[in-house]
């Protein structure tokens, strides 16, 4: 749009500056005077005046003939080639604009602007003439430091120099200016990007990726800007506000950001909508077994791992998901699991620096930890060569071999001599461990090592000192921590939930309900709020009617779960639905909830009651609550 209006008033000026080098018969004859019967335009004039009919008329492509024309017939007439050179430009001939002025050394600032924006343009293929771009939209600029054109030409300039430190200050100059126009946000947002500021990229992407200029730039990049800065199931969830029920393939990437981010319920929602499309499809059945796995669903997971493996069995991801499964599904040793762990090594151990390698050794030690033999889940970690390409994970899995033979010393200390091995981020989960490893030893002052953490702009460091507090049960300092991040996160899901179950072990009960009820409005699909909330009223003997509601939500997003299937367990227990309860509670033990105390204990409370309730002659349904 300023652009357009600048075109306009540039061509107004020119037309005034043509009329005067109108004959005296001509400027006669356009003021009506007497001798009109005898004009004459000068030489070039009466093609340029035709040519600007022409255009305003819209025809664009006998104006051009005309224009060549009148430049032919008046080569030393500025005005003419810098109004030609201009439409030339709006029509995105900008090599021909700029060979057309290429050569004129007295162009006034309307002739040395259309001349920039020409070079920047035609430099987006040439890049040989960035250079010359730059020099000539900087002297524009030096004229006309606040026209927006060339300030934007100036950055996308910089931008193919290599100059992006540049380029980003000008464009974020820009936003502040003239708004967030798509356009300019798209830009902001890859630059953002390429300087590594992800989540600041994320912010800018998402304001034009419902414009449909900018839509697909701008899709792609929030997706990439947000896997690049850690929120992969973040990501996934973005994705599927934009794509089409019938985009398969990107729904199968969605559902692979949801399943990596940790949101395996919603993962499996999607593939399952692939596969009611095509029930054959080898990427969705392979990751349905993944994802129901990631689930704690290994009766589910099992029989389909077994049948892809069969298939194809050279499958890394398979053969490793199989052996998680057959050593979770309740299995009393680690010998198939590692059977399968040793089978998976064997395909990638000719390149054990490989990304496929640090998978097997991180699995492997995985595995050796639920074994408990934390010195083999050692072993398996110093195969890795390059820590960071492992992640995060590996530093934690380090952290829980020294957890298991709660060797505080040693553990920190291990964190400790990794540190200067690590990128930046990898460094704040290092420290992060180590401030957990020496408060568990009585160095209650290593928190101090946290306070950077928390206070930084990256929230995956707010995130790592979160979870050491949280696993230290310092209620309190949650709490805190979580509304501190708030102002400068407004809104993260994450750090909602963690402030939230804080205050529930705050025993602040209407405080945490608010901030449940918060994140269940802002995504009714929440089904870990949900559950949580529904647990809490329960605990509590209040508000029973929604807390069923709201487990068997969660149950029927995830009916193999756990701790869901003991949320809805004791809502029924305290409805007085005995036989319910235990039929929940007993299917809780069966897949896997035998580990967690409660769950023994809430079906011991459910049994309890049976013997009260025959005692009394009742039926074990019967109305009457638990109180």
């Amino acid at each position: 749009m300023v652009l357009v209006v600048w075109v306009r008033f540039l061509r107004f000026w020119i037309f005034l500056a043509a009329i005067a080098v109108m004959t005296p018969m001509a400027w006669s004859s356009m003021t009506g005077g007497d001798d009109a019967q005898e004009i004459r335009l000068s030489e070039g004039l009466e093609s340029f005046l035709e040519a600007r009919r022409l255009e305003a008329k819209g025809e664009y492509r006998q104006a051009v003939e005309k224009y060549e024309l009148a430049a032919t017939e008046a080569p030393e007439v500025n005005e003419i080639k810098v109004v030609y050179a201009s439409l030339l430009l709006d029509l995105g001939m900008a090599d021909k604009a700029v060979k057309l002025l290429e050569n004129r050394v007295d162009l006034d600032f309307y002739g040395l602007r259309v001349k920039a924006l020409a070079l920047a343009q035609v430099s987006g293929h040439r890049p040989e003439l960035m250079p010359q771009a730059r020099e000539a939209l900087e002297g524009a600029l030096a004229d006309q430091s606040e026209d927006p054109n060339l300030q934007f030409s100036l950055a996308r300039v910089l931008e193919g120099l290599g100059e992006i430190v540049e380029a980003e200050e000008a464009v974020a100059e820009l936003r502040q200016a003239m708004g967030d126009g798509p356009r300019l946000l798209g830009f902001h947002g890859r630059l953002l990007a390429r300087l590594g500021r992800y989540e600041e990229a994320a912010d800018a992407f998402s304001g034009c990726v419902d414009d449909s200029f900018a839509a697909e730039l701008c899709r792609d990049g929030l997706a990439q800007s947000l896997v690049a800065s850690g929120q992969r199931g973040v990501a996934g969830e973005k994705m599927l506000g934009w794509l089409e029920s019938d985009n398969l393939d990107g729904l199968m990437q969605a559902a692979a950001l949801l399943s990596d981010g940790g949101r395996p319920a919603e993962a499996l929602e999607v593939v399952r909508r692939v596969l009611g499309a095509e029930p054959d499809s080898p990427s969705a059945l392979m990751l349905e077994a993944l994802v129901l796995t990631d689930l704690g669903r290994y009766h589910e997971a099992q029989p389909r791992l077994e049948k892809l493996v069969r298939k194809d069995k050279d499958n890394v991801d398979l053969l490793l998901a199989l052996a998680w499964s057959s050593t979770a599904a309740g299995r009393k040793d680690l010998d198939e699991g590692r059977s399968l762990v040793g089978r998976a090594w064997e395909i990638v151990a000719e390149d054990a620096a490989s990304p496929r390698a640090v998978h097997v050794c991180l699995s492997a030690a995985r595995l050796e930890l639920v074994g408990r033999h934390p010195n083999a889940a050692r072993e398996w970690l110093d195969r890795i060569g390059d820590i960071d390409l492992a992640g995060p994970q590996a530093i934690h899995l380090l952290a829980e071999t020294f957890r298991q033979g709660e060797n505080w010393k040693e553990g920190a200390g291990a964190l400790l001599r990794i540190q200067p091995k690590l990128g930046p981020e990898l460094r704040s989960t290092a420290v992060a461990l180590e401030a957990e490893m020496r408060y568990r030893g009585g160095d209650y002052k290593a928190m101090r090592l946290l306070r950077p953490l928390k206070r930084s702009e990256r929230i995956g460091d707010v995130f790592e000192a979160l979870q050491v507090v949280q696993r230290l049960e310092l209620w309190q300092e949650v709490e805190k921590t979580s509304v501190a991040a708030l102002e400068n996160f407004t809104g993260d899901r994450r750090l909602i939930f963690a402030r939230a179950s804080a205050l529930e072990r705050l025993g602040r009960f209407d405080e945490a309900a608010e901030q449940f009820s918060l994140l269940l409005e802002m995504n009714p699909n929440d089904i870990d709020a949900a559950n949580y909330l529904g647990y809490m009223w329960a605990d509590r003997n209040e508000n029973l009617d929604q807390a069923l509601v709201l487990v068997q939500r969660a149950v029927a997003a995830d009916p193999e779960n756990p701790a869901f299937l003991d949320s809805l367990g004791w809502v029924q227990y305290r409805l007085g639905q005995l036989g319910h309860a235990e039929r929940w509670l007993r299917r809780a033990v069966a897949l896997g909830g035998a580990a967690d105390g409660t769950v023994l204990a809430h079906l011991g409370e459910v049994l309890l009651g049976h013997e009260v309730c025959l005692s009394n002659h009742s039926r074990p349904d019967a109305s009457f609550r638990i109180m």
